[in-house]
């Protein structure tokens, strides 16, 4: 009983493991004048477990989790999926779809915001 036990913790964390090892922190720093698309999302492949800290001025920026494409679009800032204001983020990128950040502060009125495809 206790052997069936220990192999299929084992097993587990056998299955486990390779999502661990494999996922990959990217640290960016969120802020005016950055093209993100170019200068970050488009150098990068993006993968389920994958994890992005959002660095930045809490005085000056936040981090919001559009719904859809559609509010990304349109900066829409409500409803969301998630708003951030530590100017610390660390948010997983848990499944493949597009996840869509903005800055509250600045989408509208000046583009901050960035799209990313996760495989």
């Amino acid at each position: 009983m206790a052997v069936a036990r220990y192999s299929a913790l084992a097993l587990i964390a056998f299955l486990v493991s390779p999502i661990m090892v494999m996922a990959t922190t990217y640290d960016i720093v969120w802020a005016l004048g950055i093209d993100y698309s170019t200068d970050f999302v488009e150098q990068n492949t993006f993968y389920a477990g994958d994890v992005i800290t959002f660095h930045y001025d809490v005085a000056r920026d936040d981090v919001v989790i559009a719904t859809d494409g559609d509010a990304f679009d349109q900066c829409m800032m409500e409803p969301n999926l998630g708003h951030y204001q530590s100017g610390n983020d660390a948010l997983t990128l848990c499944e493949p779809k597009y996840h869509y950040f903005m800055c509250g502060y600045h989408c509208k009125s000046n583009g901050m915001k960035m799209s990313v495809f996760v495989n």
